[in-house]
C-alpha cells in the first residue's frame, strides 16, 4: 500500500499535526519516512541582505530550518521509524513534487491551513493545484474543529 511516505514539516503548527499523524499512520504502516522542510522562494537571504548592505553576516537562516528538519528526524527515529530529512528551497508545491518524484513516493502528508491571503498554501499555484499535479496519494491533516 503506502511504503514510502514523504511528510512536509514548516515547523508551524499544521506542520506538526501534520507530522505526528503521518508518524501514527507511518507505524501502522511499517513504511519508510522522508521529511522534507522548505524554504519558501522570496525568503530574504541575511546574508545576501548583509552583503548588500556593506555588513558580514554571521547568522546562516537555513541553520534554523536545518535545526527543525534535524528534531523532526530525530523525533521519528525514536519512534522506531526509518526516516531521512531533505532541505530545500524553492516554489513549495514544485520541491514538494519534485521529492515525491525523486523518492518514488506514495504518499504526501502535509498540513492545512489557511494563507492570509485566502486559499491555502498547496492550493493556489497559478499552473495546477498539488492534488492535481501530483502522481500519488496526498493526505491533508486537517485540524479537529467542534462543530457548535
Amino acid at each position: 500500500m503506502f511504503k514510502r511516505v514523504l511528510l512536509c514539516y514548516d515547523g508551524s503548527a499544521a506542520g506538526r499535526r501534520a507530522l505526528q499523524r503521518g508518524a501514527d499512520l507511518s507505524i501502522f504502516l511499517n513504511a519508510q519516512v522522508y521529511v522534507l522542510s522548505i524554504i519558501p522562494a522570496g525568503v530574504l537571504d541575511p546574508v545576501l541582505a548583509a552583503g548588500a548592505a556593506g555588513h558580514a553576516c554571521i547568522v546562516n537562516e537555513d541553520d534554523g530550518y536545518r535545526k527543525l528538519l534535524d528534531e523532526s528526524v530525530g523525533w521519528l527515529k525514536m519512534r522506531g521509524l526509518a526516516a531521512e530529512g531533505y532541505l530545500t528551497s524553492g516554489n513549495t508545491i514544485d520541491r514538494i513534487l519534485e521529492y515525491a518524484h525523486k523518492l518514488a513516493i506514495d504518499l504526501i502528508v502535509l498540513g492545512h491551513y489557511p494563507r492570509p491571503t485566502g486559499g491555502f498554501w498547496w492550493s493556489n499555484s497559478s499552473r495546477a493545484t498539488l492534488a492535481e499535479r501530483a502522481r500519488c496519494c496526498i493526505l491533508v491533516v486537517v485540524d479537529h474543529v467542534p462543530v457548535p
